[in-house]
């Protein structure tokens, strides 16, 4: 797990500085709780490839337009890799990719996403269809949640869709300065996020899908193709235990930590944990959106709101679907999940 030592390494937010040989370690700010991403700058030759690029918001672009220009020292950003769609990653990805005249590389169900929320062009009735879907599990927007769960407050945030992309599929290698990064696509977290492991140095840019004090967003949302993103998730640890030797992490948010398998370990407990719960909080049907005022402590709104009801509706239809309990679809109203009634199932 991340010890006080790799607190102490830590960039602060807007600034950067090297981690191991070849390897930067850059930090920006996002609003809301999680206050910063981690990116990294990959040496490559003459110039970097940027994994993630930070939220298009003021702060992170006063920071690539400031300190972040400096630590560049006029090095170019040859390649950009995008790990997944999700704003703080994909962000400025367009605006860093036209000013630096570089490719962006991501997986291709990622880009789908990425392209259906950022350009309206895409799928014009999508806002209206969100809309539609979480109120069938019975989240009604209202004025303050209506741009989260339309998608209008993604494109706030996001500085377009880029022009060159090239699309990276699971088992690629990157070859990055001398360096063979191996290429895994693993759901979960999102459909099919990118995640890059050296095993020679021992290093595995881990995205979302392992955090060391935080666990990763594990939700259904309606442009997702994923029907069992639990599933999905925690089957996605059995090639992360494999990897040797066990990595040093490099994860999107708090400090990189050693000890993988430990913190893939914790997470299942935790993941096995709330469906016990789920099940003893289902003996009256309730919605996703009624369980997650009973799952999570901190008064829900905006995008946590949106958060809380998808992670719920996962953890649901993981039970349902190994008839662990029922769905109940009434027309005119919320779906509901209940405890399977004594003598059935």
């Amino acid at each position: 797990m991340a010890t006080p030592a790799a607190a102490a390494l830590a960039p602060a937010p807007g600034e950067a500085r090297a981690l191991v040989a070849g390897v930067h370690w850059l930090r920006l700010p996002v609003p809301g709780a999680l206050k910063h991403i981690n990116v990294w700058l990959l040496e490559d030759g003459p110039g970097f490839v940027l994994v993630d690029t930070g939220m298009d918001v003021p702060a992170a672009r006063a920071a690539w337009d400031g300190p972040l220009a400096a630590y560049l020292d006029g090095r170019p950003v040859t390649r950009i890799l995008v790990t997944h769609h999700h704003p703080d990653h994909a962000g400025l990805a367009a605006l860093l990719a036209r000013r630096h005249a570089a490719p962006v590389l991501m997986s291709a169900r990622e880009l789908a996403l990425l392209r259906r929320f950022a350009d309206p062009a895409e799928d014009p009735s999508a806002g209206q269809w969100r809309l539609a879907a979480f109120a069938r599990d019975g989240l009604v927007a209202n004025d303050e949640s209506r741009a989260a769960l339309s998608g209008a407050l993604y494109r706030s945030v996001v500085s377009g869709v880029p022009g060159e992309v090239a699309t990276l599929a699971d088992g690629a290698t990157l070859e990055v300065g001398g360096r063979r990064w191996q290429v895994l696509e693993l759901a979960g977290h999102t459909d099919a996020q990118l995640v890059l492991h050296d095993p020679v140095a021992g290093l595995l840019i881990a995205g979302d899908q392992v955090l060391p004090r935080i666990t990763s967003n594990v939700g259904i949302y309606p442009e997702r193709e994923d029907p069992d993103p639990v599933a999905s998730f925690l089957a996605s640890f059995a090639r992360l235990e494999s990897l040797e030797p066990e990595p040093l992490v490099l994860p999107s948010h708090g400090e990189v930590f050693r000890g993988l398998r430990a913190r893939l370990a914790q997470l299942r407990a935790h993941h096995a944990a709330t469906l016990e719960r789920i099940q003893g909080l289902i003996a009256s049907p309730l919605s996703a959106r009624e369980l997650a005022d009973r799952l999570y402590r901190a008064p829900l709104e905006g995008i946590n709101l949106t958060l809380a009801v998808g992670e719920s509706l996962a953890h649901l239809e993981h039970l349902a679907l190994r008839g662990l309990i029922e769905r109940e679809e009434p027309v005119g109203g919320p779906r509901r999940y209940r405890a399977i009634a004594a003598g059935r199932g």
